[in-house]
Order: structure tokens, then sequence, then C-alpha cells
């Protein structure tokens, strides 16, 4: 069997994290992707605002009716910060792990906590914003040699291109009124204005 991972803050969640997680599924063929918001992210500061519950939601939201895709609370769960290392050993009896991750934290991969063990427990999976392509190629050859051949790390990376937005810039669209339809679910837009989310 074959299980992806893809954690992130989701903060909110749009077509960019939409898109991956599908081409993520699909250019792996895995069996199953669980897609697991974090409680506190260990690599960025959220505002004090932030409600991790409601953001789960938005991600349930997000892949209703998507039969492969399973969203989990199991980072809500657990107090303090959500370490992926204290993450992966849930899953470990779910076949082989692949995660998903973007060029950022992909680039900072060995500053994270116990970056070396998770190596051990999963396939990193990359996916490169169209932008980051051109800007950072070289860099990213240059990581994935050092985490292949120092680490034993195994590396994969997406071909399909994620769609080109960020969660940041969601949020300062949004707390600027402006209208984005173009970059989310209807749904999410909805629930975010009932909630009165990032204004």
């Amino acid at each position: 069997m074959r299980t992806g991972i893809f954690g992130g803050t989701f903060s909110p969640i749009h077509n960019g994290h939409i898109k991956a997680a599908k081409s993520f599924l699909a250019e792996m063929e895995l069996d199953l992707l669980y897609v697991i918001p974090d409680r506190i992210p260990p690599h960025k500061q959220i505002s004090g605002k932030d409600d991790p519950f409601l953001r789960l939601e938005m991600v349930k939201k997000a892949f209703a009716g998507e039969e492969k895709i399973v969203v989990s609370d199991t980072e809500l769960k657990r107090e303090g910060k959500s370490y992926t290392v204290e993450t992966l050993p849930e899953f470990m009896g779910e076949g082989e792990l692949f995660m998903l991750i973007g060029t950022d934290m992909f680039l900072t991969f060995d500053k994270w906590y116990r970056f070396e063990d998770i190596f051990k427990m999963c396939t990193l999976v990359l996916a490169v914003r169209e932008g980051d392509a051109s800007t950072v190629r070289a860099e990213i050859d240059e990581k994935k040699k050092l985490y292949v051949e120092k680490y034993g790390a195994k590396v994969e990376e997406l071909a399909s291109e994620p769609f080109p937005i960020s969660s940041t810039e969601l949020r300062a669209k949004i707390a600027a009124g402006e209208d984005c339809g173009a970059y989310m679910p209807r749904d999410i837009i909805d629930f975010i204005e009932e909630k009165g989310l990032y204004r």
C-alpha cells in the first residue's frame, strides 16, 4: 500500500493545496492520502486569533467527496507544536509513506526537528511552484543531492506545477475585501465570511 501525507497550516486552504493534493495522489499512485492540518506550525508564526479547528473544518469541506483523501485531526489532538517526526509513526502501519512538501520547506528541511529520522520513515515528494522553478532550481538540486548522498533520503518530485497562490497572499486579499473566487472553492469563501475569518 502506498500512503501519502500532506500536512500544513492551510490558513486558508486554497486551489493550490487542492491541485497539489490531487497531483500527489495521481503521480505517486497513492492508495490513500491523509491531509493533516497542524495545531501549531513549528516553522512559522500564525495569528494569535488562529483557530486550528476552524482550519480543520475548511480542509474537510475542500476534500469532501474525495474517496481516496482522508482529513486527519491527529495533530490537533496533541498539545504544543506539531512535529512531523511525532506524526509519521502514527501512519507507519499504512504501508510505504510519501510526504508532500513545498519548495521553501524542502530547502530548509535539514533544519527540521529530527529531520534524519523523518528521512528514514518516508519518501519526500517535492511540489515546486512555477515561480520557484526558475529562481531556485540550482538550490533545489543541490539540496536534493545533499539529502540523498549524505542522509540516504528518498526524494521524488511532482511533474505538474501547483496553482500559483499562497495562503499569505489570500489572507491579505480577504482582509482587503477582494473577491477570491478565482483562488478558492465557493463554500470555503462562504465559510470564511460566515465566521469572519482573516478580517
